[in-house]
This record gives structure tokens, sequence and C-alpha cells, in this order.
């Protein structure tokens, strides 16, 4: 058989594929290439089938049944290209383990659980100090901001302005750009960061802002890792364990933005006209991905209910009266 019929050799052909059309692939590409070495470790030389996909995608007891149905909808869409070059390719189908689309429920946290991370941050281990100095900062700038994680990662020393209070994000999700005003508390704590990265680490070559212990980058994934030592600090003294997803770093955004709309309804501002302002600070393409965090927490769904009941009511009124 050719070789370049191989499960593994038509994998990198397809994330080249695609990433030539200008995707980024990251997740993707990760879950494909684990997909590659399962076929590997099978010593299964041939093309790919419905069930050595359905394997692969259940391969492990603890697998939700969402990341079930991410898994096979990702082999999914490999296998149609698979198929082009390779006619005995199967193509598995999806939803044998239900959808694997929909919106997280997000973890929306108190003011108090966002300052307890950000101390238990700041006792991590670190040989130099700077590792656990670099995810407080962390975390308060993902609170105070609702950057997403890759575009705090990414900031390098040119992006921070800190002389003008404000963020410059490139190279976003959908490589657009825009500047994020922050306020004068999180410059500070940026600057206080930022002297003692540059009084570790005076020569570094690393353009990035945030580093970490030794002078190195503080990658997503290490922050990620971080941050899974942290949260068991929010479980309740009679818990062991999640009863729930557990909460994630990029809830840090969600919380941003509800507790913004959250001040917007408590204070009567023009939610319509106000989320445009919010959808183009956080970097969204349109206004109904802002318009999600509507409904992101309790407080939040009944200020709508409540304004949306006295609309209802001056509605009525008004049509009553002019009768």
């Amino acid at each position: 058989m050719n070789n370049d019929y191989r499960v593994p050799e038509q994998v990198e052909q397809y994330i080249a594929y695609k990433q030539g059309l200008g995707y980024e692939l990251r997740i993707e590409a990760a879950e494909l290439r684990r997909f590659a070495n399962y076929v590997r470790a099978q010593n299964y030389m041939g093309s790919l089938t419905v069930n050595l996909a359905l394997n692969w995608a259940a391969e492990k007891p603890h697998y939700t049944r969402w990341y079930k149905a991410r898994r096979l909808e990702t082999i999914h869409c490999f296998a149609k290209y698979a198929y082009a070059i390779d006619d005995k390719t199967q193509i598995p189908p999806t939803g044998i383990f239900g959808k694997c689309h929909g919106r997280v429920v997000p973890y929306i946290y108190s003011d108090d659980e966002v300052i307890l991370l950000m101390k238990q941050a700041d006792r991590l281990l670190s040989p130099d100090g700077l590792r656990a100095k670099a995810v407080t900062t962390a975390i308060g700038l993902l609170w105070s901001t609702g950057l997403r994680v890759c575009e705090l990662c990414r900031l390098s020393r040119d992006d921070v302005h800190l002389n003008n209070h404000e963020l410059h994000i490139r190279d976003t999700k959908f490589h657009k750009e825009r500047y994020v005003p922050i306020h004068p508390s999180v410059t500070n704590a940026l600057k206080r960061y930022a002297n003692l990265r540059d009084h570790l680490y005076p020569n570094s070559s690393d353009s990035h802002f945030f580093l970490s212990t030794h002078g190195k980058l503080l990658s997503e994934r290490n922050l990620e890792y971080s941050f899974t030592v942290l949260r068991s600090y929010l479980l309740s003294s009679r818990k062991s364990r999640w009863d729930r997803r557990p909460p994630r770093l990029y809830d840090l955004r969600h919380t941003f933005a509800c507790n913004t709309i959250i001040r917007w309804f408590k204070e009567h501002a023009d939610i319509n006209h106000h989320i445009y302002l919010l959808s183009t600070y956080l970097g969204h393409v349109k206004p109904s991905d802002t318009y999600w965090y509507l409904t992101g927490t309790s407080e939040l769904m009944a200020l709508s209910t409540e304004r949306f009941e006295k609309f209802v009511f001056e509605l009525d009124w008004r049509e009553n009266n002019e009768k």
C-alpha cells in the first residue's frame, strides 16, 4: 500500500491543507495528532475505518459524552478529506455520542473568589518568585479586562502601554486587533510585575510581557496548569470534587462581561447602545456574541426580566391611555 494512504500521513496532509487555507487549527490539529499516535500504537497500516474512529473517540472511560462527540466530529471532518485521496476511507457518522456543540455554562466568579485565587497564586512554588507574581498578575488582568487567555500570553512588552493605560491586542482569534483601555490600578499592578521581571532578568531577550520561572515565557499551557492547582481552593470544605464542569480561566472573561452588563443595568444605561461598546472591547465579531452574556447569571436574567416587564407595562399603559 502507498505510504501516503496511511492515516498518520493523511493527518499531516490535512493539517497542512487547512493551515494553507488560513485556518489556525490549533486544537483540532492537536486532537488529530493524538489520533495519529493512537493509530501508530495499534500498528494499523490501512485506511480509516468507522471502528477505528469510534474506538479512539471513546478511548478512555472517564471521557465525557461531550468530549467523545467532539473527538468523533474532528475525525468526521478529517475523513471527508481522506476519502478524496483514498476511496477506501470510511466516514464515521456524527451524533453517536450526541451533540458536540453548544454553549458551556460559565462559572461566574464572585469578587471574593477571584481575590482568593490571586492570594493562593502568590503562594505558588516559584524558585525565583516570578512564576507566582506572573500568575497572580495574569489572573487579575483577565478579571479586570476580559481578555482571552491566548491574548494575554501573546502580549509583548511593546503592546503594554503603561503610560497611556492601554493594551494593544494583536493577531486575535479573528485576525483583528484592538486597543483595550485599563484602569490605573491595573496599570500599577502591571508596573509592579514588570519591575520584578526586569530586576530578575534585566538582559532577557524574550520580548513577551509575561515571563515565568527562569525568565521563560508564561505559556497558555503553563498558566492553565497553574490554574488547575488553584481552583481547588474554591471548593467548600465539604467537597473534594466539582459536581459540575470545573471553573476555567476563560470564565474570567464571562465574569467580566456579566459584571459589566449588571453594572449598566443598575445604572439604568441603554444596554442596546452599550452592548456595541462591550462587543468591541471584547473583540467579538458581532454583537450577538455579546448578547449571549445576558443569560450568564441568574442576576442578569432577573434584571433582564424586570426591565422587559417594565417595558411591557409601560407599553400597555400607553395603549390604554390612547384609546
